[in-house]
């Protein structure tokens, strides 16, 4: 049994998605309708990191149905949250439907795009070696 009747989740820190639209704000104005509506206690909306579907994005998940929007913008927000999370109904035209694995599409993309996607993995690799250098300290310091 989940402790919420619908969970959503939205990626906002794949490298991608945030190339096709403004995910913070489709993040933001769904938790916003669902907080109008009265159910933060019933449905959840989290950020997600990659859901691994880039070149389709913004990319956002409802569970428990599993259903997969695809090219979400700001604007559909009101429409999944009264159609699909209130209404139980899938909002069609957004649906994405690919089979399950790797269904990246990213060759469209200009090259600084890429660029970026290369800085934010390398930064993402230097944050976690700092993390597990601070935990090693941590550790030590501890021991002492």
């Amino acid at each position: 049994m989940s402790q919420f009747k619908k969970h959503v989740f939205i990626c906002t820190q794949g490298p991608y998605c945030g190339f096709d639209g403004d995910t913070e704000t489709i993040f933001e104005r769904m938790k916003r309708q669902v907080g109008a509506y009265g159910l933060n206690e019933e449905i959840r909306v989290n950020r997600a990191g990659c859901l691994n579907q880039c070149g389709h994005g913004p990319i956002l998940v409802v569970y428990p149905e599993a259903v997969w929007y695809s090219n979400v913008q700001a604007e559909d927000v009101d429409e999944i949250v009264a159609t699909h999370l209130i209404g139980d109904r899938i909002v069609e035209r957004l649906i994405f439907d690919a089979p399950p694995g790797n269904n990246k599409r990213v060759d469209h993309y200009p090259a600084a795009v890429h660029a970026f996607k290369d800085a934010t993995e390398k930064l993402q690799k230097e944050r976690e070696a700092l993390r597990q250098a601070t935990l090693r300290t941590l550790q030590q310091n501890a021991e002492s």
